[in-house]
Parts: C-alpha cells; sequence; structure tokens
C-alpha cells in the first residue's frame, strides 16, 4: 500500500512539473510568427444586370482599389461568359456577334494577385437582346425584286433603319407578300413578343419564322415541308386561326401548316383561286379571283351516307355567303374579322370607298343523327362613300373596331363605323411620295403611313410617316428605306395577350348589350367603359 501510494505521489508531482515548463515557455514566447497583412482587391463598378445587343461592343470599366497601399503592378484579369473567356485586358470590350443567342448568360470578372496568387471574383449577369426589338418594322422590295425587313426602333431619339436581307444564316427571298403575326411568344427572358412570319413567293425559303425578341430563324418553309410530293410552294398570304393554326395561300389553293410540315391543299367540288384569307376563328373568309365572290373555308363535317369524312388538317368545305355585291373594279384594301364572327373590309374604287360587312352563323352543330349543319353566311350591310382621289392605291386600316382611317394622296380620311361619314383627319406633306402602306400601332394609339418616291435622289427613297390618333400630331423619318410592302407596329407591349383589339371588342359589346336591355327598360342610364 505504501508503494502504491509513492508512485502516485511522484506522478502528481511530474505532471506539475510538466505543467510549470509549458507555463514558463508560452510566457517566453516573443512572438516570433511572421504575420503580414495582405493587400487585398477591391473591385467596384461592375453592374450586377447589364444588357447589350448582338453586334454590339460590351464596355465595362471597372474600379480596381487595394485595401492597404493604391497598386495594380502584378494584377492579371480574365472576363468569362457562360464559361468561356471574352476577354483578358483590365477593361472589358467585347464585340458581341450576331450568332449569339438572345438571353441572360451568367458571367464572371476574375482579378488574381500574381505575388501571393490570390483570386478575386465578381459575378454578374448580361441580357443578350436583339437590335431588332419593339418597333416598328417594313417589309420592302428592292429594284431586283428581292426583300429587305427594315427595323425602325420606337426608343426616342432613334433616328435611322436598320435593314435586314437574312434572318440568322437564312436569306429572305424575292417578291416579298406579307407578314402575319400573333401575340404572345414567350421569349428566354420570360417577357412576351410578336411571333411573326415573313413570306416572300420566291427563295430557298419562302416562309422564315422569327419573333421581334430574339429576331433568330424559329422556322422554315419550303417545298421540303410538304408531306406529299408534288406540290411547290409560292405563298402570296397566310392567316392565323383563333387556335394559332396557320392556313397558307399558295398558287391560289389553300394548305394547313402543323407540326413543321404543310398539309394537303383543301380539296373542293369545283375549281377556285383563292386570295386575302382573314380569320379570327375556326374557319377562313377567302376571296376567289374566279367567282369574285367571299367563300367560308371549314373542315368538311361527317356524313357516311355521302361518303363525306372529317379531316381536322384541311379546309374542304365551301359555304357561300348569301346576298353578295359585285365587287367588279374594286380594290380590296383592308379586311378584319372580330369575334363576333363578322367580317369587316373596305374596298377603293374610282371617287368611292365601300365599307362592306360579312356575318357567319353556326347555329347548330352536327350530331350523329343530324350531320348537316344549319348556318348562314350572309352580307351583314353595305355602304358607299364618295371620296375624291380614291383609287386602287388608296390605303385604309381599321382601328379598334371604331374607326376607319384612309389615306389617299397625302390626305388621311376617317370615318365611325357606327353611321359612316368621311371627315379629313390629318394632311401630310406633299414630297414625301405616294402611300405604299399603312399599318396601325400595337396599342391602336397610332397610324404608321409608309410612302415611296420613285423619282427621289435620295438612296432610300421610302419615306414613313406616324400619325397620333388622339393629338393628330405627325411626326416624319423621311428617306430611311426602300419600297414598303408590308407595314407593322410592333411598337410596344400590349397589356393583355391576343389581338391587339379583344379589349375593344368585348367593350363594344358590353355596350351594345346595354343599350339593347336599355331600349326594353325604358330607362336613360350611361354606361362608363
Amino acid at each position: 500500500m505504501k508503494n502504491r501510494c509513492q508512485v502516485f505521489e511522484k506522478s502528481i508531482g511530474l505532471y506539475i512539473i510538466v505543467l510549470i515548463t509549458l507555463f514558463y515557455s508560452c510566457a517566453e514566447d516573443k512572438g516570433n510568427y511572421d504575420y503580414k497583412a495582405v493587400n487585398e482587391v477591391i473591385v467596384t463598378g461592375v453592374t450586377e444586370d447589364t444588357s447589350v445587343m448582338r453586334g454590339e461592343v460590351l464596355n465595362i470599366h471597372p474600379v480596381i482599389g487595394r485595401s492597404l497601399q493604391a497598386s495594380e503592378e502584378g494584377l492579371e484579369y480574365s472576363w468569362s461568359l457562360a464559361g468561356k473567356e471574352i476577354g483578358t485586358n483590365r477593361d472589358l470590350a467585347y464585340f458581341v456577334p450576331e450568332t449569339l443567342n438572345v438571353g441572360k448568360y451568367d458571367c464572371r470578372y476574375v482579378v488574381t494577385d500574381t505575388k501571393n496568387g490570390m483570386k478575386y471574383f465578381v459575378d454578374f449577369n448580361v441580357n443578350v437582346v436583339s437590335n431588332f426589338s419593339w418597333g416598328y418594322y417594313f417589309l420592302c422590295e428592292e429594284p431586283d425584286q428581292s426583300a429587305v425587313l427594315s427595323y425602325f426602333s420606337s426608343k426616342e431619339g432613334t433616328t435611322e433603319c436598320l435593314h435586314a436581307t437574312k434572318i440568322g444564316d437564312y436569306a429572305l427571298g424575292k417578291q416579298p407578300k406579307a407578314i402575319i403575326d400573333h401575340f404572345g411568344n414567350i421569349s428566354s427572358l420570360n417577357d412576351y413578343f410578336y411571333s411573326f412570319n415573313i413570306i416572300t413567293s420566291q427563295g430557298d425559303n419562302p416562309v422564315i419564322m422569327t419573333n421581334n425578341g430574339a429576331f433568330m430563324p424559329s422556322g422554315l418553309i419550303n417545298d421540303q415541308s410538304f408531306i406529299y410530293e408534288g406540290d411547290t410552294f409560292n405563298p402570296t398570304d397566310a392567316v392565323y386561326m383563333l387556335t394559332d393554326a396557320v392556313y397558307y395561300v399558295s398558287n391560289g389553293k389553300i394548305y394547313s401548316y402543323n407540326s413543321g410540315l404543310l398539309y394537303r391543299a383543301a380539296k373542293h367540288d369545283k375549281e377556285y383561286y383563292w386570295s386575302n384569307p382573314a380569320s379570327a376563328y375556326t374557319y377562313v373568309y377567302v376571296f376567289d379571283e374566279l367567282s369574285k365572290k367571299f367563300y367560308i373555308l371549314k373542315n368538311q363535317i361527317d356524313d357516311p351516307a355521302l361518303g363525306l369524312v372529317s379531316d381536322p388538317y384541311a379546309l374542304d368545305r365551301v359555304v357561300e355567303i348569301k346576298n353578295q355585291p359585285s365587287y367588279e373594279g374594286q380594290t380590296i384594301i383592308h379586311k378584319y374579322v372580330s369575334r363576333a364572327h363578322v367580317m369587316s373590309m373596305a374596298t377603293a374604287q374610282t371617287g368611292k370607298i365601300n365599307l362592306i360587312s360579312f356575318e357567319y352563323i353556326d347555329f347548330k352543330k352536327a350530331t350523329e343523327e343530324e350531320p348537316a349543319v344549319n348556318e348562314d353566311g350572309h352580307l351583314l350591310e353595305m355602304e358607299t362613300l364618295p371620296l375624291a382621289g380614291a383609287d386602287a392605291d388608296t390605303k385604309g386600316v381599321l382601328v379598334a373596331e371604331n374607326d376607319w382611317y384612309f389615306v389617299v394622296g397625302n390626305k388621311v380620311y376617317t370615318t365611325p363605323v357606327l353611321k359612316p361619314t368621311l371627315a379629313d383627319f390629318v394632311t401630310l406633306p406633299d414630297d414625301i411620295g405616294k402611300p405604299v402602306a399603312v399599318a396601325v400601332s400595337a396599342k391602336e394609339t397610332q397610324l404608321i403611313i409608309a410612302t415611296y418616291d420613285a423619282g427621289s435622289p435620295k438612296e432610300y427613297k421610302g419615306s414613313f410617316a406616324i400619325v397620333d390618333l388622339m393629338s393628330k400630331e405627325v411626326t416624319l423619318h423621311r428617306n430611311v428605306m426602300g419600297k414598303c410592302v408590308v407595314a407593322k407596329g410592333y411598337d410596344s407591349v400590349i397589356f393583355y395577350i391576343g389581338e391587339p383589339s379583344r379589349i375593344n371588342t368585348l367593350l363594344i359589346s358590353l355596350k351594345k348589350l346595354y343599350l339593347h336591355v336599355n331600349q326594353y327598360s325604358g330607362k336613360d342610364k350611361k354606361i362608363i367603359c
């Protein structure tokens, strides 16, 4: 027992000696560790989100500071976009190629201090946007009939047009005919844009699809697009239905386009040569150049007794419109189909404007017992208004389903849809050439009037005027493009998804409904929309 206690006492003593030694060792430490303060790099002046157009130079000038001593000696730099290095200079001057897809890219700026190997990172985003975006679009024809798409930005201060002869790597064809569009394409930036198809009658790709967000080809239609062999594609016009189905008129026939393919031509029991399609529903109003009449084209209905089978991809059924007027000597200058199944149309002839409307009613759907459809297509009304100077070159447009506007020479006239009466609206300068195309802006607050002066000595003989429909102010842009065939106003985002005048249609319908009810109530109240 005594020996064990002696061993324990010796152990305790040894531990005490070790602790005392450690204590004195720490007390004698004079701080011989070689700590040096790092002259850190501080980067500012790089915006977290920035935007740049394709074909422009992205310039970024960072501010570089140091935590201790101001010096940039020994620093190396690297700029990267989507993981790919695009610059090694202190400041960035990067030419954004036209081939770079529109979208938002993750970018990084790295500063390396070569003296100590430390790296400093700044992360930011770059939105690459198309230089063709929100503005006015003009499909023009050169003297050799080749197509040029001219664009004038709606940004304040813009003075010049941009001109494109191809979309991406695909050249526009010859004999430009039309631009058809619909609003609602969603871009990679989750913004809404107009999708539109550029139609030319000749070329490797008579139809090139794009939008004013990316302005890159999203689809091509040519002879190889046919499901069945033997057809050639020479489109002159097209129409979007409410269902987003597209029908093209080519060589006087009408073809549906689905899933990237052109279907067979619609089959009829007699010969027609179609033109001037218009639609806002699941059928098409279309003009026959042979009989000089409008018809309605629909999907055929099933009728086993007659051997008729419905084909959802072809407008095989022809419906006559009763009581049509003669169109002899008239030029169709505008047509529009409302959600009320009414087609409003304006034609021009020497010294006259004709306002015509057709109505189509399908008031009973086909059943298995009764395959026939009860329907009625008829002339709703026609009004002829004298207008001095009116002829085949007269241009016109319907705005918000409320008012017609016509351009004759350098004069603009207007008339309401209800109780038509022509009145002077504005007078354009008489030295900008003759009107060749008229359109309405996205929000239907402006007229876009393209003109052409064949005798102008300028390089660009085409001009255009923007007419404010409220103030009647006229803004001119002279000699900025070629000879316009079609004008379009994709100058702003509209506040709902659909046709620009859909809300106006609803308001007009509500007013009409109120007046109808009021007629029987005997009360005189106001409705405000």
